[in-house]
């Protein structure tokens, strides 16, 4: 028994932006994957996913934040901020939609999806952070450049002195903190061990899906990077920055980028095996 799937991501729209009609228009599937970067921030992100959603309320949907969403312009005030109020949402909110499932990243359960098929799915949604290696180029590369962990200096006023020792000017405020290789292998080290213990103990046909693309993603450029040890035969790895489907330790890598009909028409069709 199969059931149909269709992927959507890198459409980066902007905060006033129309949706174009054909990114309104969805072939017959089961299952849609928002994986990343569908607008320039959170919230147009969640206007595109409601309209679509609400529009299809037979299919089920998985939402997936990328960089724009979570990364870009964003300075977090403390560990998690987005997350929480993604859940404090979800959790009070009336307006959520019933068949929009996302995952918090702290949690070690996956998703469990029925869909109008009757067939029950599990999907592990994940940024997908790689093992990194230490590197004297790193304040140059794409990590450094484009993902803020936090905010310095703004409980801690001494943490500005030895900032000040490395930048040309006098700094008096506080100061975003650009991810390191300690802090990208600690969110590895977190997500390899729960997605090893999930596909071990899952019960039905596993979906994994990350923003970041473990084979030959532009963004790793430079990194010298290790993926999960994980297996994945006869599996589903959704991602992004792709052309084409691969195979994929033993299993397939999706990906489907772009706006408009061409992309909106695609479905993959998966064996339930």
């Amino acid at each position: 028994m199969s059931f149909k799937v269709h992927v959507i991501h890198d459409l980066m729209y902007g905060f006033n932006e129309s949706t174009e009609f054909s990114d309104l228009n969805l072939p017959d599937v089961d299952l849609v994957i928002f994986n990343g970067n569908i607008g320039l921030n959170s919230k147009r992100t969640m206007l595109y996913a409601t309209e679509l959603t609400k529009k299809y309320p037979n299919v089920q949907f998985v939402l997936n934040f990328g960089w724009y969403e979570m990364y870009l312009g964003h300075v977090p005030k403390t560990p998690y901020e987005f997350e929480d109020n993604i859940s404090v949402r979800i959790q009070n909110s009336d307006d959520w939609p019933k068949n929009l499932h996302w995952k918090d990243p702290r949690s070690k359960e996956g998703l469990i999806i029925m869909l109008q098929t009757g067939q029950t799915i599990q999907v592990w949604p994940s940024f997908g952070f790689p093992k990194v290696r230490p590197t004297p180029k790193w304040k140059d590369l794409w990590f450094y450049l484009n993902i803020c962990t936090g905010v310095l200096g703004r409980d801690k006023p001494e943490e500005l002195t030895e900032i000040n020792k490395e930048l040309p000017f006098k700094l008096y405020s506080e100061y975003p903190q650009w991810a390191t290789p300690e802090w990208i292998n600690e969110r590895f080290e977190i997500e390899e061990t729960n997605i090893r213990n999930w596909e071990v103990n899952a019960k039905h046909y596993k979906i994994l899906v990350t923003h970041l693309n473990p084979y030959k993603d532009p963004r790793l450029e430079g990194i010298v990077a290790t993926q999960w040890n994980i297996h994945w035969a006869k599996c589903l790895w959704v991602t992004t920055n792709q052309e084409k489907s691969i195979n994929f330790l033993g299993g397939k890598l999706y990906s489907n980028p772009g706006r408009g009909a061409i992309a909106r028409g695609k479905v993959l069709e998966v064996d339930n095996i």
